[in-house]
């Protein structure tokens, strides 16, 4: 009987405890709308990544995002919405890549990237605002404690969406800050020291030429951002939300928090005011998916070594011209390493037997393999950054974005050396995958790296987690952003203070010479 009896008040003692612990989590657990419809598979890695951490906290997600999750989730609502870019996307050759790489990877800054993303997201956000299932959410009466987007990609109109919802904005950034992001946040430019990402291929050891153009470039992006960018979003906010939506300037201003893909392992050390969380690495999941059994057979055998080779998501690698393709499968057959080789094909004429071609490979597993001895990337961030985590030195072919800026600090940093794309030739290829193999530094480089990537307080995911709760806990969290935020850009720049400086010396000068006049002339008078 006292057995039962204890039995009996510790079932009660674990029922309580179930009790307050649901109740703590529904006092804590937070309501989060998440607009992500750029299709656009890497950018969407970054956004599930953080909503991922934001659900595993306990928190309910409701996205909206062309990527429905693989199956049902508790507390996670996903409406499924698809844009007119999409298609026009898969119907892009390859000649048009061609010609965006050729323009990205010039020495001369290239200030059309933005303008390409600006037109890509213009339709994107149109057809967000048309879509039926966006519609009846801006009719609802839905409740949410926090709004997250990716409106520094182009997408600023999106963030109606707090305003909508009197929720804050957090903003997720897949890539490093560009101008118009740290002018938004009250954050430093740095022109002297930072190149642009988006516009010019250098390093922070920048010569005066490169400081020059980096000055243009950021400048005249800046000119662009506030004279074309913005307007056309408050154009779309105009004819879609209505004419009482607030300016898109006051959107902006509003962001409460920008977490960006940025580590100084993985790009040049810049400051960062407290608005601005950079949690690079957060794509990196510590439960990587298994290998499959034929390919991990593949690299455990691999006495050699195993080279990955792959163009990312969004590259078309099996649109290549037949004569690219054929350089590197002649390349490859030279060589004692077995070649992992994602590519969407079957076969490929004369293909030697150390190469394995493959549709989908767990990429971190992959590259963390002890066998992987180097990684043919096009030089995308989460590739880069992986490669970076297993402390694997890379081959960049880039082609457009931060592709080319990606491939630069690799070499820079001695982890990596750059192919052009334009220049790739059977000899070419032999020659860049030699450098690396035959020089034990990159590898040294790569794994120092590594060490510094991975050191730190707390993960990229648990930071991400903090600071977001931070600012639901704090309402919006608006006194981490600085008065900077406010200023115009003539008070930044300090145009105000030495107009008025100049406009002061500028009268002393005109009253001393007036008064000097008079003396002269009143000498020059016959007495």
């Amino acid at each position: 009987a006292q057995f039962h009896i204890i039995t009996f008040n510790t079932m009660k003692l674990v029922l309580l405890g179930f009790f307050l612990f649901s109740m703590v989590s529904c006092s804590l657990s937070a309501r989060i709308l998440v607009m992500a419809p750029f299709p656009g598979k890497s950018h969407y890695i970054f956004v599930s990544a953080v909503v991922k951490a934001l659900h595993q906290r306990g928190h309910h997600i409701v996205e909206y995002s062309p990527y429905p999750p693989s199956k049902p989730l508790a507390n996670f609502t996903h409406v499924e919405i698809h844009t007119s870019f999409e298609e026009e996307n898969k119907n892009w050759t390859f000649e048009q890549f061609a010609l965006i790489a050729k323009i990205s990877n010039s020495q001369w800054p290239n200030i059309f990237g933005f303008l390409n993303v600006w037109w890509m997201t213009k339709k994107v956000c149109a057809d967000t605002f048309q879509h039926e299932n966006v519609k009846k959410l801006l009719k609802s009466d839905e409740h949410f404690d926090l709004v997250i987007t990716e409106s520094t990609f182009g997408q600023e109109s999106l963030l109606v969406f707090g305003h909508r919802f009197g929720a804050p904005t957090v903003t997720l950034q897949g890539f490093a800050c560009v101008a118009a992001l740290n002018r938004d946040a009250g954050n430093a430019l740095s022109i002297a020291s930072i190149p642009d990402v988006a516009s010019l291929v250098a390093t922070d050891q920048m010569s005066f030429v490169e400081r020059l153009f980096n000055l243009v470039t950021t400048l005249s992006s800046l000119l662009l951002y506030y004279n074309y960018q913005l307007p056309m979003q408050d154009n779309i906010l105009r004819e879609h939300y209505g004419q009482d939506a607030p300016s898109i300037g006051d959107l902006v201003g509003n962001v409460s928090l920008y977490l960006i893909n940025s580590h100084p392992a993985v790009e040049f050390p810049r400051p960062y005011t407290p608005n601005i969380v950079p949690i690079a690495g957060i794509t990196i999941s510590p439960d990587r998916t298994p290998l499959p059994k034929d390919l991990k057979k593949f690299m455990d055998e691999a006495k050699d070594g195993v080279i990955y080779f792959s163009l990312g998501t969004v590259v078309p690698g099996h649109r290549l011209p037949q004569k690219i393709l054929q350089a590197f499968v002649n390349a490859f057959s030279k060589l004692q390493q077995r070649v992992i080789w994602k590519i969407n094909l079957e076969s490929l004429p004369n293909l030697s037997d150390n190469v394995m071609l493959t549709k989908w490979v767990p990429q971190p597993g992959v590259l963390a393999h002890p066998n992987c001895v180097l990684f043919i990337t096009h030089g995308g961030a989460f590739s880069q950054q992986e490669a970076i985590h297993a402390g694997v030195p890379t081959v960049g072919i880039g082609f457009f974005g931060d592709q080319p800026f990606n491939i630069r600090f690799a070499e820079h940093r001695g982890i990596g050396v750059s192919l052009p794309f334009y220049s790739i030739e059977e000899e070419t290829i032999s020659a860049a995958i030699n450098k690396i193999l035959k020089n034990s530094t990159y590898k040294e480089n790569a794994q120092r790296l590594s060490h510094i990537f991975r050191d730190r307080p707390m993960s990229p995911a648990d930071s991400a987690v903090f600071w977001v709760e931070y600012v639901i806990k704090h309402g919006g969290a608006h006194h981490l952003r600085p008065a900077a935020t406010s200023l115009a850009w003539y008070q930044l720049t300090f145009l105000d203070i030495l107009s008025a400086f100049v406009a002061v010396i500028v009268i002393l000068y005109l009253v001393v010479r007036r008064i000097f006049s008079l003396l002269f002339n009143r000498k020059k008078q016959p007495k």
